[in-house]
């Protein structure tokens, strides 16, 4: 996979914004010039494209005996199911996870309360839980803030413990990071954007559902049978086969390429990355003292530092009072160490 982004700049920004293979852009030009010469009768086939990236994606993540369905956003999926939930649940969330998460159970006047993000945060978790007796958690895998990392074992250790709980996750910032098995895990309900590391572009994302679980939280107010209910909810009108058929294009080319390949290399500049800024005194104590940590990293630095590391083209972000970065496959270790230069 080529993307020209990775040799314009040293781009640790994908959790900002994953770029665009060379190959996608070929696919969407071929796309938009059947339509731009065929018209409506581009679409006549429509629903068996629409399903076939619904099988696509369910055999990426191996959803395969529960609920595909596809949305633009983690934000619009989000919001549509908790707009079909039972309005007496509790939840428990993590402070300063994902604005989106946050603010839409407020808006829509779910009973909540939080965890503090510490660094034994999973300790943490299963007390609150003990303590205040959530009917649903909602979390990131992956924080956006700096990169901290829910084990997937550990929502295992969860459900054993509360089996009845409701596990809701945005998987944004996880998944394309690592290979990921959804009806061998205890998530209950995963929603993902796909534009940063499944290099999908906007307008995409996808909802896995179990089954036999999310029936005991839904607001019994249908008239039809719970697939068409959720179908109706998540993918009103037309879908977009340009925004889609990108998904599908991109989970198949990282299928082809491997997503072991970029897992084990994600993890070795990961490693190598928080040894160094360690070494550097760049990590606030919550990170620097957990064992597994994610390839996002926030790192210490204000705005003029930020300014000088754009102006060398560096690409990153500016996140809460720091300077976030993160790696992907196409990244190197020789990249890292030229960031560092910037760092006294």
């Amino acid at each position: 996979m080529n993307f020209p982004i990775s040799e314009k700049y040293i781009y640790f920004d994908s959790a900002r914004s994953g770029g665009m293979c060379l190959d996608l852009l070929s696919w969407r030009e071929k796309h938009d010039n059947l339509f731009l010469h065929m018209g409506s009768q581009f679409r006549l086939n429509n629903d068996d494209f629409i399903d076939n990236v619904r099988n696509g994606v369910g055999n990426f993540f191996n959803c395969n005996e529960n609920y595909i369905f596809l949305t633009n956003s983690f934000s619009i999926g989000f919001n549509s199911l908790l707009s079909i939930l039972n309005p007496n649940l509790k939840f428990l969330l993590i402070k300063n996870d994902y604005p989106s998460i946050i603010d839409q159970v407020k808006s829509n006047r779910f009973k909540h309360d939080f965890v503090e993000n510490t660094f034994d945060l999973e300790e943490k978790i299963l007390k609150k839980i003990e303590k205040y007796k959530p009917q649903v958690l909602t979390l990131s895998i992956v924080q956006y803030l700096n990169g901290v990392y829910i084990d997937l074992d550990f929502f295992k250790k969860i459900k054993k413990k509360f089996p009845k709980l409701l596990i809701i996750a945005d998987g944004t910032q996880f998944c394309g990071t690592k290979l990921f098995d959804f009806d061998n895990s205890a998530i209950d309900i995963l929603i993902s954007s796909g534009y940063k590391w499944l290099f999908s572009g906007y307008g995409n994302g996808f909802i896995l559902i179990k089954k036999n679980f999310i029936k005991d939280f839904i607001n019994k107010n249908y008239n039809t049978n719970i697939e068409e209910f959720l179908y109706g909810t998540f993918e009103p009108g037309n879908l977009d086969t340009l925004s889609f058929g990108s998904l599908l294009f991109s989970i198949n080319k990282i299928s082809d390429f491997g997503i072991d390949k970029i897992e084990n290399r994600i993890n070795v500049l990961a490693d190598y990355a928080k040894e160094k800024f360690i070494d550097y005194n760049l990590l606030d104590y919550q990170v620097k003292n957990r064992v597994k940590h994610s390839n996002i990293f926030n790192l210490k630095g204000d705005d003029s530092l930020y300014q000088q590391l754009i102006k060398n083209q560096i690409i990153c972000s500016r996140r809460g009072s720091g300077i976030r970065v993160s790696f992907n496959f196409y990244n190197n270790e020789k990249q890292i160490d030229s960031l560092l230069k910037f760092f006294k």
